[in-house]
């Protein structure tokens, strides 16, 4: 647990971190990429170093269990039953299985080796931010170096060491390379921005809200079906191979599938969920009580037509912009939540800013470090009683998501592929 100092100290990081994006926005800096880079290593480390005794129980627990599960080649799905604390394909698990490697053989506390993957992969992330948003027409340098000092994925890699730094990754790898090769991308290019976006679906599923920007930003059909076609298939490869990867009985595929399928966190801390748990206790909990297993069940499928709706409505817009409004419109709708989710627009947000990006990355900074930060330190009824309020909070947060939309740029005038260049059949001297 964090002690008074330590909070104060890592509020006044976020609030350097904060005052650097303005100032860089404000003097339209430019700072070199290793600039940025040493700046994003040093903001999280620091960030480590104060709050790492704080616990969140998927990391201090659940990603222990898979990573002891994996190392000793055991189904980590299957090693948490009956309640199911991990849904996804073996690719993060082996992240976590060296990350336990660690802890066990040089003696380095669990807490520490678990969110250095998270703190590498959100580095990774960084550099990627300043490739799609020069491949968008964007200034680079500024807009990595702004990710580089985001408050939120700060505290999403350093305080949770989330897996959600790595899916950022693997996707925007895969938005680098559509972007970057444009109208004249090959086959071989899409069936490698298929290759990333799969491994970013394999190691969370969420990424898989990305797939349609990547889609519709390929320039013709044989491309997309490329890209789809590889993307599937690698994501069919994981999945079968896991009674080699993981060891996963085989006669237990079909179940593992619908737990794939069909698992969402429980809801009752974010939204209009949210405060319908806040002001209608039940007896049993969120995740006994029939009516919220319902509401939960069905409001995650609201918030996915939610999700195509918005793809629908931006579907000519840039790559980019799509890739915002599709993980927004799931973050508004979405009735069960972790406060990790908030990063999931973070970078496409900051590569391809509307005027209200910047402002609203702080704002979601701010929210997610009184999640993080303060309320780790208050006893269960206090925690509880400012838990309402911050639901009630979250409402005013998903307005503003939703506002800081790039709403005048819904339709992208899609670069011109070039026409190829005739050959000379003589020599112009001689003509």
């Amino acid at each position: 647990m964090l002690n008074p100092g330590e909070c104060v100290a890592a509020l006044l990081l976020l609030a350097v971190g904060a005052g650097l994006m303005l100032v860089a926005q404000r003097r339209n800096w430019r700072p070199s990429l290793m600039l940025a880079i040493c700046t994003a290593v040093v903001l999280r480390l620091v960030m480590l170093a104060l709050a790492y005794r704080v616990r969140p129980w998927d990391l201090a627990y659940d990603f222990q269990n898979v990573g002891y599960a994996t190392l000793h080649h055991h189904d980590p799905i299957l090693f948490t039953a009956p309640v199911v604390r991990w849904s996804y394909l073996p690719v993060y698990d082996f992240v976590l299985a060296a990350a336990y490697w660690a802890h066990i053989h040089f003696g380095v506390s669990w807490l520490i080796t678990a969110r250095i993957p998270s703190i590498a992969a959100d580095v990774g992330v960084t550099v990627l931010v300043g490739t799609v948003a020069g491949a968008a027409g964007e200034r680079a340098e500024l807009r990595r170096f702004q990710y580089a000092c985001n408050p939120l994925s700060i505290l999403v890699c350093a305080i949770h060491g989330q897996v959600d730094p790595a899916c950022l990754l693997f996707s925007l790898a895969a938005f680098a390379v559509v972007l970057r090769a444009g109208p004249q991308i090959s086959g071989r290019a899409a069936a490698a921005a298929g290759l990333l976006l799969g491994l970013g679906i394999g190691a969370k599923t969420w990424p898989v809200l990305f797939a349609p920007a990547l889609w519709l930003a390929l320039p013709s059909m044989r491309r997309r079906w490329q890209f789809a076609a590889t993307t599937g298939g690698l994501l069919a490869l994981l999945f079968v191979s896991m009674p080699l990867t993981v060891g996963t009985p085989v006669g237990k595929l079909p179940y593992l599938a619908r737990i794939m399928t069909y698992y969402h966190p429980p809801i009752g801390s974010w939204g209009w969920a949210g405060v319908w748990v806040a002001f209608h206790p039940t007896r049993l909990s969120t995740t006994a009580d029939p009516l919220w297993i319902n509401v939960g069940s069905y409001g995650a499928k609201l918030a996915v037509l939610g999700a195509v709706l918005a793809v629908w409505w931006w579907r000519r817009a840039h790559p980019l912009d799509i890739a915002t409004a599709t993980t927004t419109a799931l973050l508004a709708i979405t009735p069960a939540f972790g406060t990790q989710y908030l990063l999931w627009q973070a970078p496409t947000r900051i590569a391809y800013p509307s005027p209200l990006a910047i402002p609203l990355q702080i704002v979601l900074g701010a929210y997610a470090a009184m999640l993080y930060l303060p309320m780790s330190m208050l006893t269960w009824a206090h925690w509880q009683s400012v838990d309402k309020i911050m639901m009630v909070v979250s409402l005013g947060v998903i307005a503003f998501m939703i506002a800081a939309l790039p709403w005048g740029r819904r339709v992208w005038h899609r670069p011109a592929e070039e026409l190829p260049v005739p050959e000379c059949t003589s020599d112009p001297a001689t003509a």
